[in-house]
């Protein structure tokens, strides 16, 4: 077993998450720093769906090997999963062309630290279990 195949799935589509998770949270405080810059338009940073979509297609437990790229289709493996960085639409935009939202931004960014956080535990409880695995192994 090499280091590589220490960490399930599960481990490898929570620490995905969480770093998707840091990117979208530094888009959304560009967004708020940007509050009062004439002509911004606020970001937005999407990634769940591709997440999604690479989470359920890497189910199974034993690795694939690909011999020829037309055997497995197109099927997105976790790692390769990157946020689309958008532009958000505002209807209330200033009259300076500014489109951030500061309440929306505030409320995208409680949702993400929540998430975040979340993660994180879930991810802790995982190398908790890898720990244990290790030392009460070695006994």
């Amino acid at each position: 077993m090499t280091i590589n195949n220490i960490f399930d799935s599960t481990s490898r589509l929570l620490i995905k998450s969480a770093q998707l998770r840091a990117e979208k949270a530094q888009v959304i405080a560009g967004n708020i720093a940007n509050l009062d810059t004439p002509g911004y338009q606020a970001r937005k940073f999407e990634f769940s769906e591709a997440l999604r979509r690479a989470a359920a297609d890497s189910s199974g437990s034993l690795p694939m090997t690909i011999t020829h790229a037309g055997h497995l289709g197109n099927r997105p493996l976790i790692n390769a999963v990157h946020g689309k960085i958008t532009t958000a639409g505002n209807s209330l935009g200033g009259l300076d062309g500014n489109s951030v939202n500061l309440d929306r931004e505030m409320a995208d960014q409680a949702i993400n630290n929540s998430a975040y956080i979340r993660t994180m535990q879930m991810l802790k409880s995982k190398m908790s279990i890898l720990k244990n695995a290790i030392v009460e192994g070695g006994k």
